[in-house]
């Protein structure tokens, strides 16, 4: 990736606007892939997320999901029932991140 997001701040408030365009989609996915990088590699996160509470606790759910979903892919397979389940459950959090954000979720699988 030849973006580093260390030590920044994830302000959320900047995603959001009268005009989302693809180059603000672009930078927000930008986030998500490093964010799932570091949580990946197993190490700390160094990023400040910002936003109200429950904004922030919606994003951090959703990409939580994001990652066990892609670990069941990679666990089970596309066609377990087990990947389904945690689909839906990705679907939900997404859905309530983009909810209570009012920001589109960039990663669509």
């Amino acid at each position: 990736m030849d973006r580093d997001f260390e030590n920044q701040d994830l302000n959320l408030n900047d995603f959001k606007g009268p005009v989302l365009n693809e180059n603000i989609l672009n930078v927000f996915a930008a986030w998500i892939e490093y964010l799932l990088s570091k949580m990946y590699k197993g190490r700390r996160i160094p990023v400040r997320v910002r936003g109200n509470r429950i904004e922030v606790a919606s994003f951090t759910d959703a990409l939580v999901n994001e990652k066990r979903y892609m670990d069941y892919i990679k666990k089970y397979g596309l066609d377990n029932p087990m990947t389904y389940s945690q689909k839906a459950k990705l679907d939900v959090a997404i859905k309530r991140f983009e909810r209570e954000a009012k920001i589109a979720w960039p990663i669509r699988n």
